[in-house]
């Protein structure tokens, strides 16, 4: 039971970014900033947090700031035509790097960053942040099967020509499915930073990668997708908790802490995929 509820756990923020990335793929846009978007959320949270004193503000703020710039930076990139794929992998880095600069600009350090104001209890926040993104991801995939925008977002990448002729932007609907990824990018970064009561430097941990690799293996279906998640989540508690058993003492911990990606790795290759034409 506590082996369950730890991965139930761990898999709560990783579904949400990995629901992000499913809309994006459903818009025909791949969201390739998602992992550099974690760390920032992260950061925002920590920095807005201690700025209102209240965690939810801080949070609101941190997801609210990332949509917007992710949305500007859209609008900017649409305007020229420019390749979205190439733009999508450039936010990425730009994330990173703001982080960063954020990070030593109004704190003076780049490393780990920590404050009494910053400080919640995990035997409550733990839970609470569980909830809260089982929520949001049950809420966003109810939209996309139920509602007329879920079901048009859904087509959007694949029948572009169709929405167009019924007067539908397709375009539109990208920019929006970007905006779900920035936002719930950034919400699992929140979600972590509180989590940990503190902001760590790239703890995004490859969950954004992982989350691309989820909607890849799910065949953008988003119960397979969940299952995948699932997969990957408990292959992460199993390279955390297998250092402590006899057998693995002495494989290097870079090892086992690269279990998640071997996994990964591995399904890529086995699972089938479905041919193109």
């Amino acid at each position: 039971m506590n082996i369950t509820l730890s991965v139930i756990h761990i898999a709560a923020p990783l579904l949400l970014v990995t629901l992000g990335g499913l809309i994006s793929e459903y818009a025909g846009r791949m969201a390739m900033f998602l992992e550099c978007m974690i760390n920032l959320g992260a950061f925002l949270c920590y920095a807005c947090t201690l700025w209102t004193g209240n965690l939810v503000a801080g949070i609101l703020l941190s997801v609210l700031l990332c949509t917007l710039i992710v949305f500007a930076i859209e609008r900017i990139a649409s305007r020229y035509k420019a390749n979205m794929f190439l733009i999508s992998l450039a936010m990425n880095m730009f994330f990173a790097a703001l982080a960063s600069f954020l990070s030593a600009t109004i704190f003076g350090s780049r490393g780990v960053l920590y404050h009494d104001l910053f400080r919640f209890d995990a035997t409550i926040v733990r839970p609470v942040t569980t909830i809260i993104c089982y929520a949001l991801a049950a809420t966003q995939i109810l939209m996309l099967k139920t509602t007329t925008a879920g079901l048009t977002l859904r087509v959007t990448g694949s029948d572009s020509d169709v929405l167009q002729a019924r007067g539908i932007s397709a375009a539109r609907y990208r920019t929006v499915s970007w905006l779900f990824a920035a936002a719930n990018a950034s919400l699992a970064g929140c979600v972590l930073a509180a989590r940990l009561s503190s902001y760590v430097p790239g703890m995004a941990g490859g969950r954004g990668w992982t989350a691309l690799a989820a909607v890849y293996l799910g065949k953008k279906h988003p119960i397979l997708v969940a299952l995948s998640v699932l997969v990957f989540s408990a292959a992460e508690y199993a390279s955390s908790t297998v250092q402590n058993i006899t057998l693995f003492k002495n494989v290097p911990s870079s090892v086992l802490l690269a279990l998640p990606y071997l996994v990964a790795l591995a399904l890529i290759v086995i699972v089938p995929q479905k041919k193109e034409g």
